[in-house]
């Protein structure tokens, strides 16, 4: 992906989804940029848990894929804040030998081309 900025930019803030989980994220904030044309800066990111929603890891509740279930939400149970995510435990549908992790989940690259 390509993001054209102008001006001071200075700090590079991404985040995005982990997809087999109600309510997992990854995300590196603040992150200086590269300065000089060609030159790359490597970040990896952990997963959090946004604190949303009950970890109950039942399809009936993932929005992405292996269950496809968009716009579903259990909020009853749910943390309350943001933390480190503790990966998938099999106590659902999910079996952690395909779907479960360890942190850092994503490496993001940047390169500066201008």
């Amino acid at each position: 992906m390509q993001i054209n900025a102008s001006g001071s930019f200075k700090l590079i803030t991404v985040a995005g989804m982990l997809a087999t989980t109600n309510d997992g994220f990854w995300a590196v904030r603040g992150v200086e940029a590269p300065k000089k044309i060609g030159e790359t800066k490597t970040i990896e990111a952990v997963a959090y848990d946004a604190g949303s929603e009950k970890n109950n890891e039942l399809c009936g509740f993932i929005p992405g894929p292996p269950c496809e279930r968009p716009g579903v939400r259990d909020p009853v149970g749910s943390e309350g804040y943001v933390h480190i995510h503790a990966g998938i435990h099999g106590i659902g549908d999910l079996a952690p030998a395909t779907f479960d992790w360890r942190n850092p989940v994503a490496e993001i690259t940047v390169r500066r081309i201008h």
